[in-house]
C-alpha cells in the first residue's frame, strides 16, 4: 500500500512508563488506559500491549480490579 496515512504515532515501552510516571506524579493516582491512549496519541489496543510488556518486565505491576491500577516499581533500562 503505497502512501498510506496512520491516525496514530509509534509508541515504545520507555515512552508509556514515562507517562505513567508523569501522570501519577501530577495526579497522585494512576491513568486509565483511555487517558493513557489519549495522552501518548496512540490506540487503546497499543496501550494495552505495551503494558502486557512492561508488566511482564517487571516494570509496572497491575493490582486488579481496580480501575487505576498501574504501580511503577521500576525505571526503564
Amino acid at each position: 500500500m503505497v502512501g498510506a496515512v496512520f491516525k496514530y504515532k509509534r509508541l515504545n515501552n520507555q515512552e508509556l512508563l514515562e507517562t505513567i510516571k508523569l501522570y501519577n506524579d501530577e495526579h497522585g493516582y494512576s491513568p486509565t488506559v483511555r487517558e493513557l491512549a489519549r495522552l501518548t496519541d496512540t490506540s487503546v489496543c497499543t496501550v494495552h500491549r505495551h503494558l502486557h510488556e512492561l508488566i511482564y518486565g517487571g516494570y509496572i505491576k497491575a493490582e486488579q480490579p481496580r480501575r487505576r491500577i498501574l504501580r511503577v516499581v521500576k525505571d526503564y533500562d
